[in-house]
């Protein structure tokens, strides 16, 4: 039986110290997972352990030890109707976040908190942190309708990830987002709502220019936001009639029998050599948040919430969650 107050202890995994408050934030999205698998399986909805998960799972039965990614991959015609029915049954408090195309994430806050009825939820966790699900769409099958499908694509998602940027960050090199939202409009046919948020009008264009060959033949599937720049990126569809279940941490996970493939496809021949580099810049800004919050009262930081953001390879030029993403 697992054990709350054994498992959010600090440990050393690998000759690597995981601390504290990254077993927290680990216990948080294993409850989430526990969650979004409820939904799953209550409308069939099948899912499997993605990226650096996947990496985890098959290479330490668990997180990554320097890691706190926890990502799933849903195939289009899962992902979509897991959208729409995580929307009223997921617990109350969920957030449910469609940041970028062929992307929604399940987080369990939306804010940091420190009311103590959500740190009784969260294991002592204040943080925000959350699951991803990427979604598997169908490549077409000419190169010509790829190529203009991942143009079409990327003319939005660029677009959709910067929208919310200063239009002076180094992100526009002098561009004007106003302009370039013409020009996806002439290059795609499709009329922006000036009024209502721009964003997300960008996000619906772009999911759907994502999955619009889905009711085609199709040999391989592919998430088109990584095809971009990934072109050997391609899974054959016959992976996805076998699925197993791998332990993961205190549970296990749904991955596809030939993860070998997708790992390779992934991080290459030697995925299973571990590449180490501690890299969390969204946790890192929530503590210093927090570490403001605690100075203005004249306070430090509690031991409970500390938390370091140090690599013991900086010699490594790229880590398993750079190769990732």
């Amino acid at each position: 039986m697992w054990n709350e107050s054994e498992y959010i202890r600090g440990e050393e995994r690998e000759g690597y110290y995981v601390q504290p408050m990254m077993k927290r934030i680990w216990a948080v999205q294993l409850d989430l997972l526990r969650e979004i698998d409820m939904v799953c399986k209550r409308h069939g909805i099948k899912y499997y352990g993605w990226f650096g998960t996947l990496l985890g799972a098959v290479r330490h039965q668990g997180f990554i030890p320097w890691d706190d990614d926890l990502d799933l991959a849903m195939l289009r015609e899962d992902y979509e109707r897991f959208r729409y029915y995580a929307k009223t049954e997921l617990p109350k408090g969920r957030e449910i976040s469609e940041r970028e195309p062929t992307l929604v994430s399940v987080f369990n806050t939306d804010v940091v908190r420190l009311d103590q009825e959500f740190l009784d939820k969260s294991h002592g966790c204040p943080l925000k942190t959350g699951i991803d699900i990427f979604c598997l769409d169908r490549i077409p099958p000419g190169d010509e309708d790829e190529q203009i499908q991942l143009n079409l694509f990327w003319s939005v998602y660029g677009l959709c990830l910067n929208w919310d940027m200063p239009e002076e960050d180094e992100k526009w090199e002098g561009l004007n987002k106003w302009e370039c939202l013409g020009e996806v409009e002439e290059l795609t046919g499709y009329s922006f709502e000036r009024q209502r948020p721009v964003k997300e009008q960008l996000y619906f264009l772009g999911d759907r220019i994502a999955a619009m060959y889905w009711d085609m033949e199709y040999d391989h599937v592919t998430n088109v936001a990584w095809l971009y720049n990934h072109d050997h990126y391609r899974i054959p569809k016959d992976c996805f009639d076998n699925i197993i279940e791998v332990p993961f941490e205190n549970t296990t996970i749904p991955v596809l029998k030939d993860y070998d493939l997708i790992c390779r496809l992934t991080y290459g021949e030697a995925y299973m050599t571990p590449v180490k580099e501690y890299k969390h810049d969204y946790l890192k800004k929530q503590i210093d948040q927090l570490r403001e919050y605690f100075q203005k009262r004249g306070l430090n930081l509690p031991e409970c919430f500390e938390m370091t953001f140090e690599t013991d390879n900086k010699d490594e030029t790229e880590s398993d969650s750079q190769k990732e993403r």
